[in-house]
């Protein structure tokens, strides 16, 4: 029972899971704040809390587990991900397939339990599709993928925002693109650093076919530049005022250097730094539009 505990624990990535969930509560926390003011707190409700993350949690359990029998074979062919429990038989793929497609439907259901809005709902059968349905075959034909899997994986928070503001509105859509053009220095951070390693399964995930050259550091930089002007948008909306700007800037600031450094360096040491930098960037952010 342990051992196959801990093999569904690697199938669901469970670590890697709980971060992506973490800004599904502060895409909740920030639509609170939006609607109430002062009192924001005082609209907390714990029971579409837990369904937003419980919820968002099984969807991405999902996600995750449909992407490993997919990849099974190519799997095999990396390093980092040829003990995957899918490759080594661990969990068998009819099995895999089965718990995915329970975790999603109940994930999607949880989350119209708890009585988040239609429209978060909507957009977390989004995720789910684009992420195993779009992203994970396209991976191995171009590296327009990533633009393609940063979709899913910035509708989080959007998700977050939308279980209480049920509508399309401004500020959820910044939300979502703060979380989608973080995605690019971090995953090619990731990329650069694994470059020889997706090459043995055909992946070509760093922005240009020359793998890590000039062109592809200088699209890292490009898009740093972007998240970092993207962040300040909450300023015209009222949820970030200047307190919260005096610190988001000088964290930008450091993301944008680390980026740059890779840019003048190319090197793997330097895309590792960048990629602890990722790491700090969004929660920072956040945690800014929501404290002041």
């Amino acid at each position: 029972m342990k051992s196959t505990f801990k093999s569904y624990l690697e199938l669901i990535k469970f670590r890697l899971t709980s971060t992506v969930v973490a800004t599904s509560s502060f895409g909740y926390l920030i639509a609170l704040k939006s609607i109430g003011g002062e009192d924001w707190l005082s609209l907390f409700n714990w029971w579409l809390f837990a369904g937003v993350l419980i919820g968002g949690m099984f969807i991405v359990f999902a996600a995750n587990g449909m992407n490993q029998i997919i990849e099974k074979e190519n799997d095999a062919k990396m390093s980092r991900t040829s003990n995957r429990p899918i490759v080594e038989d661990r969990i068998d793929v009819k099995s895999a397939r089965i718990f995915c497609w329970i975790t999603g439907i109940l994930g999607l259901f949880v989350l119209m339990a708890s009585g988040a809005s239609f429209l978060a709902v909507l957009l977390g059968g989004l995720s789910l599709v684009v992420y195993v349905f779009v992203y994970t075959p396209m991976k191995q034909v171009s590296p327009m993928a990533v633009l393609v899997g940063a979709i899913p994986g910035a509708l989080p928070p959007w998700i977050g925002y939308a279980a209480v503001v049920p509508r399309v509105d401004e500020l959820g859509f910044i939300l979502f693109l703060v979380q989608f053009f973080w995605q690019f220095p971090h995953f090619w951070a990731i990329a650069w650093i694994l470059h020889e390693d997706y090459q043995k399964a055909g992946y070509w995930l760093l922005p240009t076919k020359g793998g890590r050259d000039k062109r592809s550091a200088y699209q890292v930089l490009i898009y740093t530049v972007i998240l970092n002007l993207v962040s300040m948008m909450p300023l015209i909306y009222g949820i970030a005022d200047i307190k919260a700007i005096s610190v988001i800037i000088p964290v930008g600031i450091f993301f944008l250097f680390k980026a740059y450094r890779l840019f003048q360096t190319l090197e793997v040491s330097e895309a590792r730094k960048l990629l602890y930098a990722s790491f700090l960037y969004t929660p920072v952010v956040f945690l800014c539009y929501i404290l002041f």
